[in-house]
């Protein structure tokens, strides 16, 4: 079990770093991009217009601040820790938002198509459960990450993941059955 942990620790790198990235690129695309997260953060998550602008940034700094920790081994202990901190906070706003019942569409990953629901809370939970992963075995780990065709793999298994996670409401509504109306019905 210890020989896997360098390579579970690269996977959750890989899943945490690469939805991060996205999260936070999607956020700073542009002024409007930025503009519709401050506006979603003070409708959708209360937050009161005057801290709208620095919550915003801030959001959009710390996660790119933990992508970028991911990627360099002296910090990663340190970008796994602040993830699981960002996710702890993300998982309890959408667990808010879904229990007031806020029918925005949730801007995780810029303009996104429906409010926060279960996937949003499941999605966040997932990436909570690598980031804590992860920080156990970095903290774990001696010694450098290895440099093979394993670790490539694990890297490319975590960003599989993240896609998967990141466009987790397109694929919901790839398998869920469509609606029939009246009308349609036989």
């Amino acid at each position: 079990m210890a020989d896997a942990m360098p390579y579970l620790t690269i996977g959750c790198q890989a899943v945490v770093a690469v939805t991060f990235a996205r999260s936070c690129a999607a956020k700073a695309a542009g002024r409007d991009a930025f503009a519709d997260f401050r506006r979603w953060l003070s409708g959708a998550l209360r937050v009161p217009a005057a801290l709208a602008a620095p919550v915003a940034a801030g959001a959009v700094i710390a996660e790119a601040a933990a992508a970028a920790a991911l990627l360099v081994p002296p910090l990663v202990p340190i970008g796994f820790l602040a993830a699981v901190l960002l996710l702890a906070v993300f998982t309890v706003a959408v667990v808010s938002m879904i229990r007031r019942r806020v029918r925005v569409p949730c801007r995780c990953f810029g303009a996104g198509r429906r409010p926060p629901g279960v996937p949003h809370a499941v999605r966040n939970l997932v990436l909570l459960t690598a980031a804590s992963i992860g920080a156990v075995t970095a903290l774990a780990g001696d010694g450098p990450p290895p440099a093979d065709a394993a670790a490539a793999l694990a890297a490319l298994a975590g960003a599989a993941a993240a896609l998967l996670l990141i466009d987790l409401e397109e694929i919901i509504d790839l398998v869920r059955p469509l609606a029939v109306t009246s009308e349609e019905s036989p």
